[in-house]
């Protein structure tokens, strides 16, 4: 029976072992700093078209450099990491770097969409498109940092965390989908559905807004759990707390938690290679190749992805439940399944449909059309409950390293991860720069109304599926190798209990 007891956040006694709990509404406000984090990314995937159209820079030359700057972007995560978990303020961190961080990201998207594009180009073209991203970077990079730890400090209940991963991940594709009907029904018809500058800049302001309403709800859920106490560090007597209290975090450890903590490395495994093809389709240059030029049109294929992203919001939250029971483990193997036949099914539908010419019926109401809209619901849901199994371990790998090694390093462990992450998958802009560079877009962007040919076709297919077939794949091998299922997470919390009474 679950025990209940009075506290700063709610707390509750189960399975022999005192959890931290929170409520619903802090679980939703504390978690939408997962919207603010992915309108900063969909407003830097046009960044492709903007160094293009605005800097004067050739399409692959801006992918590389693009790859570049997110390799500066993963290494600025471990020192930002190291600063956050040398504070300890006494009115909390968490606050301070989300708020920093959106007003310097947001500075650096002003400086790339609206004040210097379409102003220079050569070589003081490239400089200020390189300036503007590393400005956004650091922002991006306090923010991320700030934030990402929430999910790991709001709850460490395993009944709790799966629903705060759920939540997550609902706000991370139910915000794109508000801002896709935004940029569809209400910024792109001003512009004759083109993606220009003036487009560009427009939207760069909307999101700003958005951005900064998401981040004030997530300050306010994370207020109560935002204080030092929350971030102190495991020790078996006072001389030792006395010594940790003493002890910079510094990289090495970082690079020891990376060495030697395999369930970290079967994680960043797991998550790293989903997001390498993630990134790569959500280049916008990719959904103007599948949803402008195969497709043909922009409203049609806005109203699939509304019908499946709402429903399949429910997918998170069913996940969720599921993740409470299973575990992240068990449903990350189960969920890479399914996704992989979606997305094979998807691909061989296509081709049913007569390839590149073929795909021009599913920009009318048509049976064909139902049927997609069917896959993209699969496809889009199962990612969601992926998504969502990907934040519960990264809370679980936080916990087990914190009994591993006797360090509560939740910002360490998340930069660990997302410099792994962040230099993979700096790759993306290469690759579908450099892809759509193969099919004849060198120095141009795809757009509305280009003629459908068969390598398009094919290379929309191989980077909207193939890819992404590619990491599930990756995550069935990796968890293999992983062993923090529902079971041994139980007997980790248990851990971490009987030392502290110890």
């Amino acid at each position: 029976m679950e025990k209940k007891k009075a506290g700063m956040l709610n707390a509750s006694e189960r399975d022999g072992v005192e959890y931290r709990k929170a409520s619903l509404l802090q679980l939703i406000m504390g978690m939408a700093n997962n919207g603010t984090g992915v309108v900063f990314y969909l407003m830097i995937g046009f960044a492709t078209m903007v160094g293009t159209q605005g800097f004067g820079i050739a399409t692959i030359t801006v992918g590389l450099l693009l790859t570049v700057c997110r390799v500066w972007d993963g290494i600025t995560d471990p020192i930002i990491a190291v600063l956050y978990e040398k504070m300890n303020p006494k009115y909390g961190k968490i606050r301070i770097f989300m708020f920093l961080g959106w007003a310097i990201c947001t500075f650096g998207l002003f400086l790339m969409y609206n004040i210097c594009a379409g102003r220079v180009d050569g070589i003081l073209g490239i400089v200020m498109f390189v300036i503007s991203y590393l400005v956004y970077d650091i922002g991006y990079t306090l923010h991320g940092v700030g934030g990402g730890t929430i999910s790991t400090v709001i709850t460490n209940d395993p009944t709790q965390r799966p629903m705060t991963s759920a939540i997550g991940t609902a706000f991370a594709y139910g915000i794109p989908l508000i801002c896709t009907n935004l940029i569809t029904f209400v910024v792109l018809p001003k512009y004759d559905n083109l993606y220009n500058l003036p487009m560009l800049a427009e939207l760069c302001i909307w999101f700003a807004g958005i951005s900064f309403i998401l981040m004030a709800i997530s300050c306010i859920g994370a207020w109560k759990v935002d204080v030092p106490e929350t971030f102190e560090r495991l020790a078996a007597s006072e001389e030792e707390q006395r010594k940790k209290e003493e002890e910079k975090v510094t990289l090495k450890e970082m690079f020891a938690v990376l060495k030697d903590n395999r369930e970290m490395q079967m994680h960043i495994i797991t998550g790293v290679s989903d997001k390498l093809a993630q990134q790569t389709a959500g280049q916008s240059v990719i959904a103007t190749l599948m949803n402008g030029v195969l497709i043909g049109s922009y409203v049609a294929s806005t109203m699939v992805g509304n019908v499946s992203q709402i429903v399949s919001i429910a997918f998170a939250v069913f996940g969720g439940l599921l993740m409470a029971k299973w575990g992240a483990k068990k449903s990350t193997v189960i969920w890479s399944w399914i996704s992989i036949i979606i997305a094979a099914a998807t691909v061989g539908f296509c081709l049913l449909l007569g390839g590149p010419t073929g795909m021009k019926q599913l920009g009318v109401m048509g049976i064909p059309v139902i049927i997609y809209t069917l896959l993209t619901l699969g496809k889009t849901g199962s990612m969601m409950v992926l998504s969502a199994a990907n934040g519960a371990r990264g809370a679980d790998v936080t916990d087990y390293e914190y009994m591993r090694s006797g360090n509560y390093m939740p910002a360490v462990v998340s930069a660990t991860y997302s410099f792994i992450d962040k230099a993979v998958s700096s790759f993306g802009s290469l690759v579908a720069t450099g892809c759509i560079a193969l099919i004849g877009y060198v120095n141009t962007v795809p757009q509305m109304g280009d003629e459908a040919t068969w390598p398009i076709f094919w290379m929309a297919m191989f980077l909207n599926f193939g890819m992404q077939i590619i990491g599930w794949i990756l995550n069935l091998i990796a968890m293999k190798f992983y062993s923090l299922d529902r079971e041994k997470m139980v007997e980790v919390q248990k851990t971490l209990v009987e030392r502290k009474k110890a």
